[in-house]
């Protein structure tokens, strides 16, 4: 795949877009258009404090080609740390807007998911709003965990229909990771975790008013709906990121941008690309950055980006190297980092982008490994001078 439209914005550890709805939908069928098998993910501060407490999932979204922010309060905290986010793509949005695409240019879509009904439901009424959108199928699979599901069978007819876009509301996390366990074997370009986006779109769930959608309140106005359901949730989110966010702040807050000017500077050798960063990584890196993934994945060479020299790391600068981690690993490389310095091991760590690379997990392994020696070598010591006050004694 070739470089995205635009580049994300590393927030709390999620690569989000900054688009507008329409942009993403063009990026969408940029993704359609572009070959291959392509995952987005509609994020909300519900799937930010789930990527936390599962590693797996947040490699799942963090590895997505597109990752929209369907949480007003994400687009809050990216005003935050420096760079606002154009404004939320809502999955419920979103939905129509492809419909509507569909009935531009032909587009399949495949609706998967929902409660018993609710599938055949949405058809009808995106059918009856958008005439001639193009709904190639539907698909309520028995409500079951992701182990016992009967994963053929959704399958078998959602490569029979042969859809350009996939719909998947099977809630998250069980959504992204159906649809990372069988985007090559479903074949479609495009696969979207939806949520509760056809409850809404049925009717079955009420939108918020209008001015509470405009004023980032939609999440209240579906807690006032369904507190007993929602309100825990909220009330979790809320709380995991109140414990988050100060240290993330703290963090931003220590960097100290480099005044002179910043380099990237690149040298290889058999079979790996080493990229040695200077001053600050800002969205003035993108295009460097791009043209050695371009030239990594050309060529099929790994990636060493070395930071020891990097004084400040800006969310779009973040954002850009979980772009070029992406776009790597979908084509089988891979990305390192080296020579971190410790202000921006406190940013990975409070930024929450630490679980995304896999140099900080040895890292502390390392440590671990060399404290356990420690431990054993002064108990050892200590042993032997017991060891010899009690043979003295002896003597």
């Amino acid at each position: 795949m070739s470089s995205k439209l635009n580049h994300s914005v590393a927030v709390m550890g999620l690569p989000l877009a900054n688009v507008t709805a329409n942009e993403a939908v063009d990026q969408i069928e940029s993704l359609i258009l572009s070959g291959g098998t392509h995952q987005v993910a509609t994020a909300n501060l519900d799937f930010w404090l789930n990527s936390l407490n599962d590693v797996h999932l947040h490699r799942i979204i963090a590895g997505c080609s597109l990752v929209l922010p369907d949480g007003m309060p994400l687009v809050w905290i990216s005003r935050l740390l420096g760079k606002p986010l154009k404004e939320r793509v809502s999955g419920a949005d979103l939905v129509p807007q492809l419909a509507e695409l569909s009935a531009k240019k032909g587009y399949g879509i495949y609706l998967l998911g929902g409660k018993p009904g609710v599938a055949e439901r949405a058809t009808k009424v995106l059918q009856a709003k958008y005439p001639g959108v193009n709904i190639v199928g539907h698909h309520a699979p028995p409500l079951a965990d992701l182990e016992r599901m009967d994963h053929g069978d959704a399958l078998d007819r959602i490569r029979a229909a042969k859809p350009d876009i996939l719909l998947v509301a099977f809630g998250n996390p069980k959504q992204e990771k159906w649809i990372r366990m069988h985007a090559k074997r479903s074949g479609v370009p495009v696969s979207i975790g939806i949520g509760g986006s056809m409850d809404m779109l049925v009717g079955d769930v009420q939108r918020a008013p209008v001015w509470m959608q405009r004023s980032g309140l939609e999440w209240l106005g579906r807690c006032l709906q369904e507190p007993a359901r929602l309100f825990p949730r909220y009330a979790r989110n809320f709380s995991g990121l109140a414990l988050k966010l100060p240290l993330a702040l703290v963090a931003q807050f220590l960097q100290r941008p480099h005044r002179g000017p910043s380099a990237v500077n690149r040298s290889g050798d058999s079979g790996i690309v080493h990229l040695h960063l200077q001053g600050n990584l800002e969205s003035e890196t993108y295009p460097a950055l791009d043209r050695t993934v371009n030239s990594c994945i050309a060529e099929g060479q790994l990636l060493v980006v070395h930071m020891q020299h990097l004084a400040y790391a800006s969310p779009e600068g973040l954002g850009a190297l979980l772009d070029a981690r992406q776009r790597l690993l979908a084509t089988g490389l891979s990305l390192t980092l080296a020579g971190v310095p410790a202000r921006l091991k406190l940013l990975f760590s409070a930024w929450c982008l630490e679980p995304l690379f896999d140099e900080f997990k040895l890292e502390r392994e390392r440590f671990a490994l060399d404290n356990k020696a420690k431990k054993s070598a002064q108990f050892a010591r200590l042993v032997g001078k017991d060891n010899n006050i009690a043979v003295e004694s002896e003597v």
